[in-house]
């Protein structure tokens, strides 16, 4: 079956700045839910709703790899804000402790990092299988193949040395241990490869959504799951609303954003607990 290629810029609807900050709110609403939960029980539709931003995020992180200046430099960016944001994750964790094991897990810089990295290395093994450098293009899968298993090592140090395993798991850009797994990697390099069509999009994160649902539901079904994988399908009617075009130049907004929510709203949680 063929799909005649329908460019985002042909529709009116949002651009980028606009649904960023849609997914700002729906991921503050997650967070609120999440930390809230060290306090009270918190309605589940929270948490629910909150499943929507981070395909909206992901989406946003292939349309900035393929239209800016610098990969490196957009590459780098992520990296040592994932970095960063790891090594206040556990001062956080370990200044602030909050009540009924909840604790500061967001890491999605460094999942977007990742994604980053994969599209790089695809797109550079891509172009040297066309020139005929097949060395070249071996060398990117087995790159590729090697950050995917580098798992395998670092769960053999956990008994030697957990040290060097909470060292990888902040300065190795994983697909594995990243917020989202493999699963949010894959949907941003399907991402990528369908931009430009909205048919394709479409077409490629409802099947591919069927069948994480599926696979997941081969080992046990659980309506949790289900509806988890429905609100994150519902990310799908707001990236279908781009207009292609980017918006108020506020890129740094989410960078700055991000982490200053979920520590405000860890810390409070907190604080909180010790009063109540």
């Amino acid at each position: 079956m063929q799909y005649t290629a329908v460019p985002l810029e042909r529709y009116n609807g949002l651009d980028g700045f606009q649904l960023k900050l849609i997914a700002l709110i729906i991921m503050t609403i997650d967070h609120i839910y999440y930390f809230g939960c060290s306090l009270a029980d918190m309605p589940e539709i929270m948490t629910l709703i909150g499943r929507i931003a981070a395909p909206i995020f992901v989406f946003f992180v292939t349309e900035g790899f393929a239209h800016t200046h610098s990969r490196g430099r957009y590459l780098l960016r992520l990296y040592v804000c994932g970095v960063l944001m790891q090594i206040g994750n556990l001062f956080v964790n370990l200044c602030f402790p909050m009540q009924n094991g909840v604790i500061v897990l967001n890491g999605i810089f460094t999942t977007m990092a990742v994604i980053v990295i994969y599209l790089w290395w695809i797109e550079n093994l891509r172009r040297a299988w066309r020139e005929h450098r097949r060395g070249c293009a071996v060398l990117y899968a087995l790159a590729m193949a090697a950050l995917l298993l580098s798992i395998i090592p670092v769960q053999m140090l956990m008994p030697v040395s957990p040290l060097a395993v909470q060292l990888a798991t902040i300065f190795v850009p994983s697909p594995v241990w990243c917020e989202g797994s493999i699963v949010i990697v894959l949907i941003g390099i399907g991402f990528y490869y369908c931009r430009n069509n909205k048919r394709a999009v479409a077409v490629f994160y409802t099947l591919f959504l069927c069948a994480a649902l599926a696979l997941q539901c081969l080992s046990s079904f659980d309506w949790t799951v289900v509806l988890s994988v429905f609100f994150m399908w519902l990310a799908l009617p707001f990236i279908l609303l781009y207009n292609g075009r980017r918006g108020r130049g506020m890129k740094y907004l989410f960078y700055i954003y991000y982490p200053a929510h979920v520590y405000i709203l860890a810390v409070a949680a907190s604080l909180l607990g010790r009063v109540l």
